[in-house]
């Protein structure tokens, strides 16, 4: 047998050997029009309102369904068995029936259906701005989970950066205690710190797997190692630089506003349609009828009949439901019309919000920009005070946790920049996948 100690070598060799011979593959890197694109075909919300959209548009041809004539076939066969005595003599005997008929209904004149169709336009051009906003949202979820995982990746960063740091600290402070340098204090400060930075660490990172689990959500498949923006990407403010103007933008072009007028619009319909059930309807109706009989008395008899006129039907009294469906019809317009009007406030709202959030978080950008100069500076002199006892290690500590926080948040607001942008456009009623090819262009693959 073998020797343990030949095998354990010679795997290690074949070990070696299987390195050598794969390349090393870097786990592909994904930016977010590759996110996009596996959302549109993945995302459950998406998809539901596919299906919805699609559902409501056959409220259009169910209605003119209504105007188009209704033809129907009609048949039976009966075996009739006879046994008594009649006027005139006495009918015993067995003989079987066929009748069948076609029969057509043309309506003429139908108020109330002629409305509903009214009604049917206005619903469908509801459901598709309602889609077409479906299509911003999913964009701008999306973006917004994508740029979590990338907030969540910085967090973790500075969270690492700033736990190897304290470590290296914690490592000169003990050195410099054991030949009597410092106090025992900054020492034990020293490890305090390491101790909380491993307890934020962790909760970083815990935090960073929920976001991705909230991206794989969308996709229904785990995340690769996502782009992020690129150093040096010039952040400019919003065009035109006025909120007046994105108001009345979004008010004219916002796809939730649109859905929420045309609601309206279906729900005044409505109340014609109620309406339309007290007037008079006039249909053209035909009608070809035809028997025949076998082994009745030994004989066979068959007779046709084709009729045709004009049916008026005059509704006078159905116990008061007419009125109800009326008042009922009018009460859903006041709603639908009192929807409207939170949804345009809701909308400029938003475009309000977003227009203030993309200059903030650009102003963000400059000052952190700054902030990161000035904490390093900061950091260097408290290193060169602590050298000459003029400074704690608490000091130390604390400037480097500033410079790491200041890398971390200004990544974060450039990120805030894109997204306020994102959902200005939204408000704005513009949003589209050029725009994610616009924001994806500024993306680039991490070092």
């Amino acid at each position: 047998m073998p020797r343990p100690q030949t095998v354990i070598i010679g795997l290690a060799v074949f070990a070696i050997a299987t390195l050598v011979s794969v390349p090393n593959q870097k786990a592909a890197a994904e930016d977010l029009l590759d996110v996009y694109e596996r959302a549109l075909t993945s995302d459950p919300q998406f998809q539901q309102a596919i299906a919805e959209r699609q559902a409501l548009e056959e409220s259009l041809p169910q209605a003119r369904a209504g105007l188009r004539p209704d033809v129907s076939v009609t048949s039976s066969f009966n075996v009739n068995d006879e046994n008594g005595d009649l006027a005139g003599g006495q009918a015993d005997g067995q003989y079987r029936q066929l009748t069948y008929g076609v029969s057509l209904s043309q309506p003429l004149y139908r108020y109330s259906r002629a409305k509903a169709v009214d009604r049917a336009d206005a619903q469908v051009s509801q459901a598709q701005a309602q889609f077409a906003f479906a299509e911003q949202a999913l964009i701008l979820r999306v973006a917004e989970r994508y740029f979590d995982v990338l907030d969540a990746r910085e967090a973790v960063d500075a969270a690492e950066a700033s736990l190897e740091a304290i470590e290296r600290q914690l490592e000169q402070a003990e050195q410099r205690f054991e030949v009597g340098v410092i106090a025992r204090t900054d020492v034990e400060e020293a490890r305090a710190r390491a101790d909380l930075a491993h307890a934020e660490l962790f909760q970083a990172r815990d935090n960073l797997q929920n976001r991705r689990e909230e991206l794989r959500e969308l996709t229904n498949q785990p995340p690769g190692v996502l782009e992020a923006l690129g150093a040096g990407v010039s952040l400019t403010a919003p065009e035109p630089s006025d909120l007046a103007s994105w108001r009345e933008q979004a008010q004219q072009e916002n796809r939730q506003l649109a859905a929420a007028r045309f609601a309206a619009e279906a729900a005044m319909e409505g109340v014609d349609v109620e309406r339309g059930v007290r007037r008079p309807t006039v249909d053209l109706v035909a009608g070809y009828d035809g028997l025949e009989q076998y082994g009745r008395q030994g004989r066979d008899t068959s007779s046709d009949q084709l009729s045709a006129g004009v049916q008026l039907n005059l509704p006078l009294y159905q116990g008061g439901g007419i009125s109800s469906n009326i008042r009922e019809a009018q009460f859903r317009y006041t709603e639908a019309r009192e929807a409207l009007e939170e949804t345009r406030r809701t909308v400029t709202r938003d475009a309000a919000n977003a227009y203030r959030g993309v200059l903030t978080a650009l102003e963000r950008v400059q000052a952190l920009d700054q902030a990161r100069v000035s904490t390093r500076s900061a950091l260097e002199a408290t290193e060169a005070g602590f050298d000459v006892g003029t400074r704690t290690i608490v000091d130390v500590l604390n400037a480097q946790r500033e410079v790491f926080n200041a890398e971390r948040d200004y990544e974060q607001a450039r990120n805030a920049y894109l997204l306020n942008t994102l959902r200005l456009q939204q408000a704005a009623g513009t949003l589209s996948k050029e725009d994610i090819d616009r924001v994806n262009a500024l993306l680039e693959e991490a070092p």
